[in-house]
C-alpha cells in the first residue's frame, strides 16, 4: 500500500483519477440526529448556525471515519434564500421546499448570498476547513434541474419535462426557468468555493428518470449541469454529481457533464454503471437503510459488493439517514478500510 494519506488527499485524488491508499468513504449529508445530540446540538438552530454543524458534521470524520465533512443539512438552502416557503422539518427529518413562483420574472437574485442560511453554510465551510485541514470539506448543493424544479414547481416540471420536446414555446419557458437557476447556482459555487470547499457536491434529484424523461436530460439537464461543472472548473475546484433512482439510462448523459465523480444508488447495479461512466469515478452504492438497523454481515457484503463492482469510492445510496447509528457508520468506514488492505496491498 502507498503512503498513508490524510481524508482531503485521499479525496481529492480519487476525484483526479489518481491512486489512493485506500479507497475513501464518503457522504452526501449529515444530519445524523445521535451526532447532533451528542455535540449539543439542537433543532432547528443547527441549521442556521454554523459552529452547531461543523460540530456535528466534524463527528462524521472523528468518530465515522468519513473523508469529508459536509454542510449545511438538507437541499433547502438556495429555495428558502429566494423566498420560498419551507417547512423545516425535524431533527429526523430534513427540511423541504414547499412553495414555488409562478413566473420567473418574480425570482429575485440580488440578495441571495446575504441570506442568513447561505451565510451560515459559507461560514461553515471557512470553520470546517480551519477546523478539520485534513479532510475533504465537500458543501452539499442542489443541482440546475432540481432548483429548476423548486423555482417553477416539481409536478410542473414533471409535466413540462414531457410537453416540451415538441412544443417551442413551453421550451423556452424551461430554458427561462433554467436560466435563473444556474444564475443561483453560479453565485453559490463562487461564494462556496472562495470560502475553501473542497470540492462541491451536486444533488440534482430531480433529474432522476422517476421524474422527467431521459429525452428531457439529455436535451435540458446534461447541458445546464455541464455548464454549472465548467464553471466551477474554470475556479479550480472538482465537483460531484448525485441523482436519485434508476440512473442507468442517463449514466452516459452524467458523465458527459464533465463531473469528477458520480454518486448512484443502491436501486442501479455498480458493475453496469462503471461500464457505461468509462473513465469517469463512480461512488456508491451502499443501501442507506443499512445504516439504520443492518447487521454486521449485511452492512460489509453490501459495502464489498460496491468496491468490487468497480466504485472508486463508498457512499450511501442517497445520503445518511437520521437514525443511523455511530456502530454501523463505523462498520461501514471499516469494511472500506479491509477491502482497501487486501485489494491495495
Amino acid at each position: 500500500m502507498s503512503v498513508e494519506m490524510t481524508s482531503r488527499e485521499r479525496v481529492l485524488a480519487m476525484l483526479e483519477r489518481k491512486p489512493v491508499d485506500r479507497f475513501p468513504v464518503i457522504t452526501g449529508s449529515c444530519m445524523v440526529a445521535e451526532y447532533i445530540n451528542r455535540s449539543g446540538g439542537f433543532w432547528p438552530e443547527y441549521h442556521s448556525n454554523a459552529e452547531m454543524m461543523v460540530d456535528v458534521a466534524g463527528m462524521m470524520h472523528t468518530d465515522a471515519g468519513m473523508d469529508n465533512i459536509v454542510v449545511p443539512f438538507g437541499m433547502f438552502v438556495e429555495a428558502v434564500a429566494l423566498g420560498l416557503e419551507v417547512n423545516m422539518g425535524r431533527i429526523t427529518i430534513q427540511p423541504s421546499v414547499k412553495g414555488f413562483f409562478k413566473r420567473p420574472e418574480d425570482v429575485k437574485c440580488e440578495r441571495f448570498l446575504n441570506d442568513p442560511y447561505v451565510r451560515t453554510t459559507l461560514k461553515a465551510t471557512k470553520l470546517a476547513k480551519a477546523k478539520f485541514p485534513d479532510v475533504a470539506v465537500t458543501p452539499f448543493l442542489v443541482g440546475p434541474v432540481t432548483l429548476a424544479g423548486y423555482l417553477m414547481g416539481v409536478e410542473k416540471l414533471s409535466e413540462m419535462s414531457y410537453r416540451c420536446l415538441d412544443d417551442e414555446k413551453l421550451m423556452d419557458e424551461i430554458v427561462e426557468w433554467f436560466s435563473i437557476a444556474l444564475e443561483i447556482n453560479r453565485l453559490y459555487a463562487g461564494a462556496c468555493i472562495d470560502s475553501g470547499a473542497d470540492a462541491l457536491y451536486y444533488s440534482d434529484a430531480s433529474a432522476s428518470p422517476n421524474l422527467v424523461i431521459p429525452d428531457f436530460y439529455y436535451r435540458v439537464g446534461v447541458p445546464a449541469e455541464k455548464e454549472l461543472g465548467d464553471f466551477i472548473h474554470c475556479l479550480g475546484c472538482p465537483w460531484e454529481l448525485h441523482i436519485c433512482g434508476n440512473t442507468i439510462p442517463i449514466i452516459e448523459g452524467m458523465a458527459s457533464t464533465g463531473a469528477n465523480c458520480l454518486s448512484v444508488e443502491q436501486a442501479v447495479d455498480m458493475r453496469e454503471v462503471v461500464e457505461i461512466a468509462g473513465d469517469v469515478p463512480v461512488a456508491g452504492n451502499v443501501t442507506p437503510l443499512m445504516m439504520v438497523e443492518g447487521t454486521e454481515e449485511q452492512i460489509i457484503a453490501e459495502t464489498r459488493k460496491g468496491l468490487d463492482g468497480g466504485a472508486k469510492a463508498s457512499m450511501l445510496g442517497c445520503g445518511t439517514p437520521s437514525l443511523s447509528t455511530p456502530d454501523r457508520l463505523k462498520l461501514w468506514s471499516g469494511a472500506v478500510a479491509e477491502w482497501s488492505r487486501e485489494k491495495l496491498g
